[in-house]
């Protein structure tokens, strides 16, 4: 992965699938920020790039957001699609 890869995980408190996807990154050695989705910040930068969620987590990459619904479709985490984002697939 290259250094100029740069992942954003928008988290909420009590979240186990926020916990889910930061763990598979870390276990991978991916280099993340993790931003309050609660946050005015969060929220703004959310909403700038089209992205009208409220449910975490949220993975952004380069310019792309993932939601909860990609990240955790048909209810089990999609380990593939975020190990294709990692490999730059």
């Amino acid at each position: 992965m290259s250094d100029t890869t740069q992942f954003t995980v928008y988290t909420l408190e009590f979240c186990p699938n926020c916990e889910i996807l930061k763990e598979f990154l870390a276990s991978r050695g991916v280099h993340f920020v993790e931003c309050d989705m609660t946050s005015a910040e969060a929220l703004t930068e959310l909403r700038m790039n089209g992205v009208f969620v409220q449910e975490a987590p949220v993975l952004q990459k380069g310019d792309a957001f993932y939601t909860s619904a990609d990240l955790f479709g048909g209810g089990a985490f999609q380990e593939h699609l975020v190990a294709d984002l990692i490999a730059g697939a």
